[in-house]
């Protein structure tokens, strides 16, 4: 009973973490007004480039609502020290899952170029005329499918 209370070790690091450089404060004391005057650059760029609807200082509120967070968790995770936060991986691209996902990318890079290599040459072959955005799409949906795919491919393997 005594070892195990000697081996646990309480976790002092902040829930929020630390900022990268300079003083070492709560990242949240940067991003929450960083975030705000970011959201608020954002709207006043939609006011004064008439995107705001037909009425600006609604719609200057209405996107700075809707934008602080995501402008305040930006700056959040630009600015946070991952050795700060409580709970962090050491080391994430070190992890098991980080492997499959390199195994998984690289093998669906080539998966991609195949598939597409070989769609282009039918394309060619029969003379057809498909929307460039189609072709896009399609290269995207072949690479995402086959990350996914090969990904949980590792996974089970692994």
């Amino acid at each position: 009973m005594d070892t195990e209370s000697s081996s646990y070790t309480a976790d002092t690091r902040s829930r929020w973490g630390r900022v990268k450089f300079g003083r070492r404060w709560s990242a949240l004391w940067l991003a929450i007004p960083s975030g705000l005057l970011l959201a608020c650059v954002i709207a006043t760029i939609l006011v004064l480039t008439g995107s705001a609807g037909p009425h600006p200082l609604v719609g200057w509120f209405a996107t700075v609502l809707v934008s602080f967070w995501a402008c305040a968790g930006l700056v959040w995770a630009l600015s946070v020290d991952r050795d700060s936060l409580r709970g962090a991986t050491p080391r994430p691209e070190q992890s098991v899952e980080s492997a499959w996902i390199e195994r998984a990318t690289s093998g669906a890079f080539g998966d991609t170029l195949l598939v597409t290599g070989l769609g282009t040459a039918v394309i060619a072959v029969g003379n057809l005329d498909i929307p460039a955005l189609l072709a896009l799409v399609a290269v995207i949906v072949v690479a995402m499918g086959s990350v996914s795919i090969r990904y949980g491919l590792e996974r089970r393997r692994g």
